[in-house]
């Protein structure tokens, strides 16, 4: 009997369906940095709605309250500790490759490189990483 009952367990378990990952999220942009040799970081409060894409190479799109696309990636193969990970390159001049990833706890991290003017509008542009962090909750 203690052979069949340690056969039965993890059968149990391995039927037990998954919870499922949540595919709309509302996200929160807390902190925004730019970084060339040093970072300057910003408090902020920016929000955005996300829907998790199902597949790999299907995209990945932050829209803002007023519904304006923000960021749009391509969804990444899975990963340990990872709900989603996206990466995608320019949408507009100026403007590089970006990269963002929701952990299993919602935090996230978002990169995009960009050329901006640092200094004003007529002064020389520089290379830089614009950074956002902050948390997503599922959408009730």
């Amino acid at each position: 009997m203690r052979k069949l009952f340690s056969v039965m367990v993890p059968a149990a378990f391995a039927a037990a369906p998954a919870e499922a990952a949540p595919r709309l999220l509302d996200c929160v942009a807390e902190m925004v940095c730019v970084t060339r040799v040093d970072s300057v970081c910003d408090k902020v409060d920016l929000s955005y709605a996300m829907e998790v894409p199902r597949k790999t190479g299907d995209k990945l799109i932050l829209t803002t309250a007023e519904g304006e696309r923000f960021f749009e990636f391509r969804r990444l193969d899975d990963a340990p500790g990872v709900l989603v990970q996206a990466a995608g390159g320019a949408l507009e001049p100026g403007q590089g490759a970006g990269a963002m990833t929701v952990f299993d706890d919602l935090g996230f991290v978002l990169t995009r490189h960009s050329l901006l003017p640092l200094d004003g509008a007529g002064s020389p542009s520089s290379a830089v990483a614009i950074t956002i962090h902050g948390r997503c909750e599922a959408r009730r």
